[in-house]
């Protein structure tokens, strides 16, 4: 979601200037309260575990649609046959408790794979992430082609990270070996939530959390299993350009650039969400990453995350990318790999948390 900040040319005074300040957080977060309580009160709430194809369209002028003007949104269908859990689910279900992570030690074993992980990782894509050391656009023009090499190495294997498929994508995510609620949040639903549906299905006790500007079909798709907030995330409050997946355009599927309402990134996590620790988040919004991509270093705790990168919608976030992967690889918190092109400029990435002791306790601990 490229982000190009709107022009308030008009503002005239610097009183102006400073009321405008002031008060258009006020402002953002009154609109969003309007629209959240448009969106969920009078409207039939999902059944929880539920998927995107068990809610029905409405009828307008006998085609089969939901809140489109031409008819050719996003087409919701009956399904017939029963919710089918993935065989992991028993399993996961019957876990032991996790307890209290933030007193839990992390096992001598998991310290020294994680150790071992971190020294090959950095051994075998070092030399390549210097190669483009202030080459920022070559950097990311040729990332796959070089730094998938150690998607290769065989440690990873010991990780046992997983694929949950989307209908255009694939997400990867690390199963817990102990019981508690999981976290996961989306940046960026897309009109496809087959990925989360089948983690929903693998994974007990979730609770998901989508943001994405475009409200339907998102709100009906998401609201199946989760909780859908209709706004775009940032790094400031305000209104900014995203580039979007409108409704009407679902079999050309081409995005066009519209003002949206922007919530910014830690503000949405930390206050509206009230999350200290994210097991999964899922980050796709076509360039809007590059507002916050610093942010994650210090200020959220991620154990993994799904990344798609869009420096080819977003040029100036070609400098942004490179320097989030240097501070990266300097602090050594995070290990990534899945590294695959989606088109010149746009790759996705998986990063693994290595570092965080709750993390490492909760999806590497043998209990």
């Amino acid at each position: 979601m490229r982000y190009d900040k709107l022009d308030h040319q008009n503002s005239g005074t610097f009183f102006a200037k400073s009321a405008l300040k002031r008060y258009l957080p006020l402002a953002i977060l009154t609109v969003l309260g309007v629209t959240l309580y448009w969106l969920y009160t009078g409207v039939p709430e999902g059944i929880r575990g539920g998927s995107r194809a068990s809610r029905r369209s409405e009828s307008v002028g006998g085609a089969e649609s939901w809140d489109t003007i031409d008819g050719e949104g996003y087409q919701f269908k009956e399904e017939t046959n029963q919710l089918r859990l993935d065989p992991r689910y028993d399993q996961l279900n019957r876990l032991p408790p996790c307890g209290d992570l933030s007193s839990t030690g992390v096992q001598q074993d998991v310290t020294n794979l994680m150790e071992s992980v971190k020294k090959q990782f950095s051994d075998c894509i070092t030399p390549i992430v210097n190669q483009w050391k202030g080459r920022a656009k070559e950097m990311n023009i040729e990332w796959v082609s070089k730094a998938a090499i150690c998607d290769k190495l065989p440690i990873f294997e010991d990780l046992k990270v997983i694929p949950f498929n989307n209908q255009h994508e694939t997400k990867w995510a690390v199963l817990p070996k102990c019981k508690e609620e999981n976290i996961l949040v989306t940046l960026g639903v897309g009109h496809d939530t087959t990925a989360e549906e089948r983690l929903n299905r693998t994974i007990p006790n979730t609770k998901f959390y989508g943001a994405d500007p475009i409200i339907e079909p998102n709100r009906q798709m998401y609201s199946a299993f989760g909780k859908f907030f209709p706004f775009a995330i940032g790094k400031q409050p305000g209104f900014t350009k995203f580039r979007v997946l409108p409704n009407q355009n679902q079999k050309t599927r081409k995005y066009i650039y519209q003002d949206v309402t922007t919530i910014p990134f830690l503000y949405f996590l930390h206050d509206i969400l009230k999350l200290q620790k994210i097991d999964f988040a899922w980050i796709d919004i076509e360039g809007g990453e590059f507002e916050f991509l610093d942010q994650i270093h210090h200020e959220v705790k991620f154990c993994q995350f799904n990344l798609e990168v869009h420096s080819r919608f977003a040029p100036a976030g070609a400098q942004v990318f490179h320097d989030f992967i240097f501070k990266v690889l300097e602090q050594q918190k995070y290990v990534f790999l899945q590294s695959i092109n989606t088109g010149t400029g746009v790759h996705r990435m998986f990063f693994l948390n290595v570092e965080d002791r709750e993390c490492l306790a909760k999806y590497f601990n043998n209990y």
